[in-house]
């Protein structure tokens, strides 16, 4: 069985949005760093400083620097565990997107409702009556008769209430895909606090939805918790910035060699 290579995440980056590569713009190489850069058989071969590979290019035909930056110059890009803790965080957040959209649209229709509450009413009893009275109707449609014995105003603060969860998760996933330390805080809580919620819905009738609802939001708490270190746990906020001083260490470059 052949084994996943340390740096899956570096290519697979590299992949999608290309290597990075310094002093491809560069006219003279002669005293560049041998870590960023070396030329050999008339090829200038690069050193992608995120995943590691070593890229050949033909000298720039109109270069728009004389040399070749320095280390201080250059910012490493992400890597490692930092990397893939970024992979996972813009999952998160498209998982928030998704609870945006349907949150949203659910706002949409309860307003919706609202701001025609008598119009939809009366176009709902027309149909009843048409089918011949509740009693001969289909049932699908009698359950719409409960929408219409709800007030306008208990549905004005269902709505604003569902809107609000909308926009709060918006700012979740907003902080998440930028990697903020502050969204994280923010999603563990706001993920958490739905968990008992979920247990109470599971333990009234188990459904798939409810099931897949549940490991999901289970899993991101668990992972934010552990592997982010909230809260002290695991190091807590030291060990991540130690985590994220030792991405900007060239030493894994330099073993490259």
């Amino acid at each position: 069985m052949k084994s996943r290579p340390p740096n899956r995440y570096e290519l697979l980056t590299c992949g999608w949005m290309g290597h990075i590569l310094v002093g491809t713009d560069a006219a003279e190489v002669s005293d560049a760093d041998p870590v960023l850069l070396r030329e050999y058989g008339g090829l200038r071969w690069h050193h992608c400083l995120r995943c590691e590979s070593w890229v050949p290019r033909p000298p720039p035909q109109h270069p728009t620097r004389q040399h070749v930056p320095v280390r201080d110059d250059v910012e490493l890009p992400l890597r490692g565990p930092l990397l893939r803790d970024r992979y996972v965080l813009r999952l998160i957040a498209l998982d928030r997107a998704v609870h945006v959209v349907l949150l949203a649209s659910l706002a949409f229709v309860i307003f919706f409702f609202v701001g025609n509450h008598a119009a939809l009413q009366r176009d709902y009893n027309q149909i009843i009556q048409a089918f011949g009275g509740p009693s001969k109707a289909h049932p699908f449609l009698g359950r719409f008769r409960h929408y219409f014995t709800i007030t306008p105003r208990h549905l004005d603060e269902a709505g604003a209430g569902v809107a609000a969860f909308a926009a709060l998760e918006a700012v979740e996933m907003v902080g998440l895909w930028f990697a903020k330390r502050w969204a994280e805080y923010l999603t563990f809580i706001a993920t958490a606090a739905l968990l008992p919620l979920e247990v109470y819905e599971l333990t009234s009738g188990v459904s798939v939805l409810k099931l897949v609802t549940f490991v999901i939001n289970l899993a991101i708490a668990l992972y934010l918790l552990w592997a982010k270190r909230l809260f002290g746990l695991h190091g807590g906020g030291r060990a991540e910035e130690q985590r994220r001083r030792a991405a900007s260490d060239w030493g894994p470059l330099e073993a490259g060699l």
